[in-house]
């Protein structure tokens, strides 16, 4: 492999030159990168950044950096940036994260690979591609293999488009979280342990999601064994049960529609407020009194899932995350369900038993509705309603009812669906793509008219 000391050099040399409107092109071939490549787009600490900036190589699978014995945690590191592109590059072996991006407005990442070859471990690097408080984000045309967190993450930022992306082996495919406005459509995610999750963590910063559509994305086999590092914190990716095709987690204004889910060993969709995470949640902890204080929600509401083609579904449960549910499940019914909504927030927020972390109770417009799945079967875990005293045990605290449907009768059924989500869009030097712009030539076009 040719040695890349002077690249690295001269890449670094390049980013710290680089003017607005500057193109840095990475040779063809494969390199040892001897260190992180960080670019700095205000450098000077002024708050005016270096604007529209081009990385890029002769293509994915021709440029490849290679962070194997790198003394740097990251491959390549962007922060305070104006309209930056990535394309045509690989990132391979980065300790940490592959390719991480931080306070930039407007990022597009096209045709790139982020990998972590050979056998699957908590050793490699947590992030593939890795855009954090940033706005106006296009994700697309990539690759990731191997992430120990997520392939593709999006986290804590805002005006996101992530489509056309092929998310393999990861423990997390696609992951967006404590996001607003996103779009995840056209992507394939297959072999990760869990397929598409949509999170909101409470994290403390004032940044929790909300209006985030899932749709038209092939969500296959994601059956690896979860090989997460344990994290500090109750909701991080190492809870994730393998055999996990969408999942959501607190998160409200969700839409979950027209995308094949198939082939998942434990559940298709899966829906949960954060005390199935931390049993220990509520405003009298001290733990998350200022994160509720600082706006983060902890319960999930509306939340749409319709119009799926869901099959072959739990066929050999597992997740230490959720085995008592799975358990319970296995030892009454036989099966596990394909749709599983956790209830219990709902429940606890109807009933007024915490109402500083619930808010109020649910009202229409806060159901977690589903329709038009196919024949597939529905769970609950708890029951919703706190005039049922079979929801409460003696002590009156929230009792599991398991409530099972092989075919959907009355779980998560609305008399009225919920209204649609807006579609969203991200603009990168003036020009705004996705399906909330008038984008044209787009060749994911007929699934914004889903």
């Amino acid at each position: 492999m040719p040695q890349a000391d002077n690249l690295t050099q001269n890449a670094k040399e390049a980013f710290i030159n680089a003017e607005s409107g500057a193109v840095i092109v990475f040779p063809e071939g494969r390199f040892d990168m001897a260190d992180t490549l960080t670019f700095d787009a205000d450098s000077d600490g002024d708050g005016t950044p270096v604007n529209n900036i081009t990385l890029m190589g002769y293509g994915k699978e021709k440029t490849i950096l290679d962070f194997s014995d790198s003394a740097g945690g990251d491959g390549i590191f962007v922060q305070n940036g104006k309209n930056i592109t990535i394309k045509d590059i690989g990132v391979y072996e980065a300790a940490n994260n592959a390719i991480k991006l931080k306070d930039t407005d407007g990022i597009h990442i096209k045709s790139v690979a982020t990998v972590w070859e050979g056998e699957l471990d908590e050793g490699n690097g947590a992030y593939g591609l890795y855009p954090v408080e940033c706005q106006n984000v296009l994700i697309e045309d990539s690759y990731v293999r191997g992430s120990a967190d997520a392939g593709v993450y999006v986290g804590q930022s805002s005006n996101i488009v992530v489509r056309r992306n092929e998310a393999v082996e990861n423990v997390a495919g696609i992951e967006i979280e404590n996001s607003t406005h996103a779009d995840v459509y056209d992507n394939v995610a297959t072999g990760n342990t869990g397929g598409i999750l949509v999170f909101d963590l409470p994290i403390g910063n004032g940044l929790y999601g909300s209006t985030v559509r899932v749709f038209d994305n092939d969500v296959t086999d994601n059956n690896t064994t979860n090989f997460a590092n344990a994290s500090a914190n109750p909701a991080g990716v190492h809870i994730v049960p393998p055999g996990t095709g969408v999942i959501v987690l607190s998160t409200s204004d969700v839409e979950i529609y027209d995308n094949t889910i198939t082939g998942h060993n434990t559940t298709s969709v899966a829906i949960s407020s954060f005390y199935l995470a931390d049993e220990n949640l509520g405003y009298s902890n001290p733990t998350y009194q200022p994160v509720i204080d600082d706006g983060w929600k902890a319960v999930p509401r509306n939340i749409h899932v319709h119009d799926n083609a869901i099959s072959d579904s739990g066929a050999a449960p597992e997740g230490a995350f959720i085995e008592d549910i799975i358990s319970a499940y296995v030892a009454n019914y036989g099966a596990f369900p394909a749709v599983l909504y956790d209830g219990l927030g709902e429940l606890v927020a109807n009933a007024g038993i915490d109402a500083s972390t619930t808010g109020a109770p649910f009202g229409p417009e806060d159901r977690v509705c589903a329709e038009n799945n196919g024949d597939t079967s529905y769970g609950q875990v708890y029951g919703t309603d706190p005039a049922d005293s079979g929801n409460f045990d003696g002590s009156m605290m929230p009792q599991a009812r398991l409530f099972f449907e092989v075919s959907q009768s009355d779980l998560l059924s609305c008399s009225t669906p919920l209204a649609r989500l807006p579609a969203s869009s991200a603009t990168i030097n003036g020009t705004a793509y996705g399906c909330g712009s008038s984008e044209s030539g787009d060749p994911s076009a007929s699934s914004c008219l889903l």
